[in-house]
């Protein structure tokens, strides 16, 4: 089980990185004074939204995602 909760984890750190990465970018394009008009404001603003809120859900997921159970059964040879 630990090696898919790192495996998961693995890829969902690269995906956060890929969507800082996209975030930087759709954030340096709406700051660019060359693009005054309102809808492509609008366009780069929900862009930068939408990443945010993909980075923000891929970090919740990070780790162990199920419930731990409070209590094991004995699982030695000499249980019966």
């Amino acid at each position: 089980m630990a090696t898919n909760v790192s495996e998961k984890d693995k890829t969902l750190n690269e995906l956060i990185e890929w969507l800082n990465e996209e975030w930087n970018k759709t954030n340096h394009e709406s700051d660019n004074p060359d693009k005054e008009i309102l809808e492509k404001y609008n366009f780069y603003d929900g862009m930068t939204s939408s990443y945010e809120l993909v980075i923000g859900k891929c970090r919740a997921m990070l780790g162990y995602s199920g419930s731990m159970p409070s209590e094991v059964p004995n699982q030695s040879e000499d249980a019966k």
